[in-house]
């Protein structure tokens, strides 16, 4: 597929791409870049292509260089706001951690390539507490199990977490939250500098990155829906994690958690589809779940906004509901716990908000 091609070439995977693409290629690759949220980074790629005269037309580059200048823009935002949320809170008396986001950016060669999303700040202290403040400020925050919303800011959306991620089976989830705490303090201290202007918030380590990102991209497989910027962005925490040289054994740390199904199929993932040296795999591959995982990608687009295949999704939320289970019950064959676990609570869920 030239649009992975066109990736692995982002990436200094690959040098080149296999055949010249069409005009009509060339559009279908700017759209799988934008529903995949990855056209900044497929874009440097254009930029190596277009030394070698490989380039589409001026219509679809002009609007290519558009959305990546667009991209760059708001990560200058997004780092700004990430430095002065963290000053707030530690202002209140609060260690944060900022999650994926701006703090995997700083992973990529080029950060301002990434599009960036909202701000996940994992906070220190008891739930209430954090609550709390929260709603002395914004007394009608909509709260979770996960996060609390913090709508401080007009132009970024900001999710203050009470955990990193989660699990549905209860225990998976005691024992992920036991990993969490256990290195939560590493993570509040790993300061580093963000932008142009030296603002400095923290970062996960590569070793947790491994950890809470692999939840969380589980996670969003069965509910919202996953993308392939989520691997990109763990393309770069494997290269980071083997620059740190932890001697984490990830394979019995992931059969623990209950990740270790979903972690094969996605170092599959990162070694074929984008590429990555295999020196940099943490677990076995698995192809058979890569390709079940691939499938979510390619039909559901990032957080599965353009998945088509269940056409009652755009019905009404008890149809969405419905929809969403019936693709649940086809995952048990490969994900049996997590699956089963999903369509309890989403069951659960279902039920609370039709009464």
């Amino acid at each position: 597929m030239l649009f992975y091609e066109l990736i692995q070439i982002a990436l200094g995977v690959r040098e080149s791409i296999s055949k010249l693409p069409s005009e009509q290629e060339w559009k279908e690759m700017f759209e799988t870049a934008q529903k995949q949220a990855v056209a900044g980074v497929a874009f440097l790629a254009l930029e190596k292509l277009s030394t070698m005269g490989v380039k589409p037309s001026l219509e679809v580059l002009y609007e290519w260089i558009g959305m990546s200048e667009q991209i760059k823009v708001q990560n200058k935002l997004l780092n700004k706001r990430c430095c002065e949320i963290t000053k707030l809170f530690a202002d209140a008396g609060f260690r944060t951690c900022v999650l994926k986001g701006q703090g995997n950016a700083l992973m990529y060669p080029v950060p301002e390539a990434r599009t960036s999303g909202d701000i996940d700040l994992w906070v220190e202290g008891k739930r209430k507490e954090i609550r709390d403040f929260v709603r002395s400020r914004f007394p009608n925050a909509a709260d979770s199990k996960l996060h609390i919303e913090y709508p401080c800011f007009e132009d970024v959306p900001v999710e203050v977490h009470y955990k990193p991620s989660y699990k549905d089976s209860p225990k998976y989830e005691k024992r992920l939250q036991a990993y969490f705490q256990s290195k939560a303090a590493g993570q509040y201290d790993n300061t580093v500098s963000i932008g142009n202007e030296g603002g400095q918030i923290s970062v996960p380590t590569a070793s947790f990155n491994a950890v809470q990102q692999m939840a969380h991209m589980m996670g969003h497989m069965f509910e919202e829906g996953i993308g392939i910027r989520h691997f990109i962005d763990y393309f770069y925490v494997l290269k980071a994690l083997l620059k740190e040289k932890s001697q984490e054994d990830f394979e019995q740390l992931f059969k623990q958690l209950g990740l270790l199904s979903f972690a094969r199929g996605t170092m599959w993932i990162e070694r074929e589809i984008l590429g990555l040296n295999s020196e940099c795999l943490i677990v076995p591959e698995d192809e058979k779940i890569g390709q079940v995982i691939l499938t979510e990608i390619e039909e559901g687009g990032n957080f599965g906004h353009f998945d088509q295949r269940y056409s009652a999704r755009s019905k009404g939320y008890l149809m969405r509901g419905i929809a969403d289970t019936y693709r649940l019950v086809k995952l048990t064959r490969y994900f049996p716990n997590d699956a089963l676990w999903k369509i309890v609570r989403k069951v659960e869920n279902q039920w609370w908000k039709l009464r």
